[in-house]
């Protein structure tokens, strides 16, 4: 099966992306798989204009998202 992009399609991002669009991987895992930074595919979202659709919200209290994390462990 052949897959036909264009010259600056970044086929393993694009696909990163679209794993999170379709709620199978979270941002982290698509970064991995893709092989960049969290902060990369964030921008890379944010630069195909998916922000609000996917949920990435920038601005996001680090702290009080690990403390919810914790939270729903114990």
């Amino acid at each position: 099966m052949s897959r036909e992009v264009g010259e600056d399609v970044d086929v393993d991002l694009a696909t990163a992306v679209g794993l999170c669009a379709i709620g199978d991987a979270t941002l982290s895992e698509a970064a991995k798989a893709a092989d960049v930074t969290r902060w990369e595919l964030e921008e890379s979202i944010e630069d195909a204009g998916l922000t609000e659709a996917l949920g990435v919200d920038e601005e996001v209290d680090v702290a009080a998202e690990i403390d919810a994390v914790l939270d729903r462990e114990s």
